[in-house]
């Protein structure tokens, strides 16, 4: 504690949380193969901006963070990732295998999650149970459901097994998702996504509006997959975050990426300068 009575980052955490907090440790990884590749990808006019030319890689263990103005294509890119928005033109591969027809649930096939930005309009619906939010994306397959008939046993031992593990603050499962924060919504999403192993997760502000002790806690799954092999998009407006956790950050501003820079070479002033579209380089000539 400070003794010139003013709190530090940490003072204030510790008396939000009412314990230590213990940062989580990106250890030093050797990036694995390309598990997505995006090559010079366009899309139409997509949540006020759409992506112009893009090309992207994000390798087994690594985070690639997304920096940016809000509106500058970050939705857009996690939604062609994710399925949902097709390219106009370029093309997209999964572990080295091109996608022709990428749409949700072939994206989830090939193990993409996705922990969107909206956790309720497009995340889990308020007005289901918690069990059936968390079973949603797979509630027409096993063991969830068998020719067309739900196994509400199951889906509700998987809620239950996933509110354990992720520590999910509810009544139980037959809780309505509407009633839970925002944090332990959140947590519920990841665990969802996470439970079905993926390859790839892509985590549109994970943390926004969620308090301390949850942020340090999706900071460590998200760190957990990459440990494990798994790849992160992560796209946050928080740069604090884009730093503490990516080994690479790329840029974004009116749909193209400026710059994909390696955490070593990144700077908040470069960065900075990128979010506002000076080209990569301008900054040292200036």
């Amino acid at each position: 504690m400070r003794n010139d009575g003013a709190l530090s980052k940490a003072d204030l955490a510790r008396a939000m949380c009412g314990r230590e907090l213990d940062p989580p440790k990106k250890p030093v990884l050797v990036p694995g193969p390309a598990l997505l590749t995006l090559d010079r990808v366009s899309t139409a006019s997509h949540g006020g901006s759409g992506l112009r030319d893009v090309s992207l890689a994000i390798r087994a263990g690594e985070i690639v963070g997304i920096a940016g103005v809000s509106g500058n294509g970050q939705r857009a890119l996690a939604d062609v990732v994710a399925g949902v928005l097709r390219p106009a033109s370029g093309s997209i591969a999964i572990g080295g295998v091109a996608v022709q027809d990428p749409t949700p649930r072939r994206m989830q096939a090939m193990k993409i999650g996705r922990v969107p930005e909206d956790r309720l309009a497009t995340g889990m619906i308020s007005g289901l149970s918690l069990a059936e939010s968390m079973a949603l994306p797979w509630i027409g397959n096993a063991p969830f459901s068998r020719g067309g008939i739900l196994h509400r046993g199951e889906i509700r031992g998987f809620a239950e097994s996933q509110i354990k593990a992720f520590d999910i603050r509810t009544s139980g499962p037959e809780a309505r998702t509407g009633t839970l924060s925002g944090g332990n919504l959140q947590k519920a999403l990841l665990a969802r996504e996470l439970a079905m192993a993926p390859r790839l997760l892509v985590a549109a502000q994970p943390t926004r509006g969620i308090d301390i002790g949850a942020t340090e806690f999706v900071h460590r799954r998200l760190l957990d997959l990459r440990a494990k092999g798994g790849g992160v998009l992560l796209i946050s407006e928080d740069l604090e975050e884009l730093f503490a956790l990516s080994d690479r950050i790329a840029v974004m501003y009116s749909g193209r990426l400026m710059a994909d820079l390696p955490i070593a070479d990144a700077t908040v002033e470069r960065v900075g300068l990128l979010m506002a579209g000076v080209e990569s380089g301008a900054e040292l000539r200036a």
